[in-house]
C-alpha cells in the first residue's frame, strides 16, 4: 500500500530510527550543545524579560484572576504542568498545566473573564497552542503567549506575550527549562516573593553546576543502559511532569520507546520487569516512603533502577543499581532542576547505541 499523500506533511522529522542516521545524530549533537548552555539560557531570558513580567502583573492587578491555565503540546505541556505550582503558591488559586488541543477541545468552553491562561509553543506557529488561546481568549480570558520566536502568532496576537531566549535546533532542553523559569518568575512578579525571587537569581549558576555534577553519572548509566530497547522514568507531582521529559528525550534520542508513569501507579500493574531500566525521580519528602516502596519492588523483579534524590539516603541507595544526590534548590525549582541529568542521560543513551550500532529495530 503506497502511503498516504497526507504522511510527509504530519510526519516532517527529515531524521529516522536508523542506528546510525545521520540526521538524528546530527540533532543529538546539537542538543547537547544547547544542554551545556541552560544558564546562560536562563539568565538571559529572566533579563530580558523583566519589562514584560512587570506589565503582565500590572495587567493581573487590575482584574480578578480565579484559575490559571499553562497549555503547551510536548514539552511545553510539562513546562506547564511544572509552573502551574508556582501560580497555586503564589496567586493561591487552582492552577493545572493541559494539553493544549484536549483543553481546546473539551475545556476552554468554561473559561471566562477569571482565567489567565498562557500558551506555549517554542516556533509560535503550534495550532493546537494557537487554538487554545483563541478559544479562551473569546470568552473574556487574559491569554498570554510564551515562545521563543519573536514576531510570531503567538509572540503578536493575544493581550500580552512572554519571549524566551533560547534555541532549539537539537530537542528541546535549554527552550525547556528557561521556559519554566520564566513562567515561575511571572508567578513571583504577580505575588512577590522574596525567597523566590533569590532563587531565581542564583537558578542559572546552580542549573550549569547541577549539568557539571551530573554529566559522568549519567554518562556511565547512558551507556550501561543502551542496550535496553525500553526505558521507563517514574515521579510523582511535578515530578511526574519531569519524568514525562526525562521519557520524552529517549523517545527523540534514543530512538526506542520510553514512557512515564505516575509513581503511585508503579504499584497498581506490574510495571518494571526483570532487567528493566527504571529511572526514579524522588528527590523531595513527600514522595519518599512510596518511593522506597518502588525501589523494593524493583530491586525484587530484578529491574535496574536509577533514582534521582534530594539527599543521601542508604536504603534507596542499597536497592537500587545508581543514583544521583541532587544539591538543595527552592521546592518549586526543583522539578525543573531534576530535568538536567535527565537531558545528559539521554544524549549519553542515544551515543552509546550509536556506537554500538543500535537504532529503533526493524528501523
Amino acid at each position: 500500500m503506497s502511503p498516504d499523500p497526507r504522511f510527509a506533511k504530519l510526519r516532517a522529522e527529515p531524521s529516522t530510527d536508523a542506528p546510525r542516521d545521520p540526521a538524528r545524530l546530527a540533532r543529538v549533537e546539537r542538543t547537547r550543545v544547547e544542554m551545556l548552555a541552560q544558564g546562560e539560557a536562563i539568565a538571559a531570558t529572566l533579563a530580558q524579560a523583566a519589562p514584560a513580567l512587570g506589565a503582565l502583573a500590572a495587567r493581573v492587578a487590575a482584574r480578578p484572576v480565579t484559575e490559571v491555565v499553562i497549555a503547551g503540546c510536548g514539552d511545553s505541556w510539562q513546562a506547564g504542568r511544572i509552573a502551574a505550582a508556582a501560580f497555586r503558591a503564589r496567586l493561591g488559586v487552582p492552577a493545572c498545566g493541559v494539553q493544549a488541543l484536549d483543553w481546546a477541545l473539551y475545556e476552554a468552553a468554561h473559561a471566562g473573564p477569571g482565567t489567565l491562561v498562557f500558551g506555549i509553543s517554542s516556533s509560535g506557529t503550534t495550532p493546537a497552542v494557537l487554538e487554545a488561546l483563541d478559544r479562551a481568549h473569546a470568552r473574556g480570558a487574559l491569554a498570554v503567549g510564551v515562545t521563543n520566536s519573536a514576531g510570531s502568532p503567538l509572540h503578536q496576537r493575544f493581550d500580552a506575550a512572554l519571549l524566551v531566549q533560547a534555541t532549539r535546533r537539537g530537542w528541546p532542553t535549554q527552550a525547556t527549562t528557561a521556559t519554566i523559569a520564566l513562567l515561575v518568575a511571572a508567578a513571583e512578579a504577580i505575588r512577590p516573593d522574596a525567597s523566590l525571587r533569590t532563587a531565581l537569581a542564583a537558578l542559572p549558576e546552580q542549573a550549569d553546576r547541577l549539568g557539571a555534577i551530573a554529566a559522568a553519572p549519567m554518562q556511565e548509566a547512558g551507556a550501561a543502559f543502551a542496550r535496553a530497547g525500553f526505558l521507563a522514568f517514574s515521579g510523582a507531582g511535578p515530578f511526574h511532569a519531569t519524568a514525562e521529559i526525562g521519557a520524552a528525550k529517549i523517545r527523540e534520542l534514543g530512538p526506542v520507546h520510553a514512557v512515564a508513569w505516575p509513581l503511585e501507579e508503579l504499584h497498581h500493574y506490574r510495571a518494571q520487569k526483570h532487567g528493566d531500566p527504571l529511572v526514579l525521580i524522588a528527590p523531595d519528602v513527600a514522595s519518599r516512603s512510596r518511593a522506597l516502596d518502588a525501589a523494593i519492588v524493583g530491586a525484587g523483579v530484578g529491574g535496574r533502577t536509577l533514582a534521582l534524590l534530594g539527599s543521601a539516603d542508604a536504603e534507596i541507595a542499597s536497592l537500587v543499581e545508581r543514583h544521583l544526590i541532587l544539591p538543595a534548590a527552592h521546592p518549586l525549582l526543583m522539578p525543573l532542576l531534576a530535568t538536567i541529568p535527565l537531558h545528559h542521560l539521554a544524549h549519553a543513551y542515544a551515543v552509546a547505541r550509536a556506537e554500538a550500532g543500535l537504532g529503533y529495530p526493524g528501523a
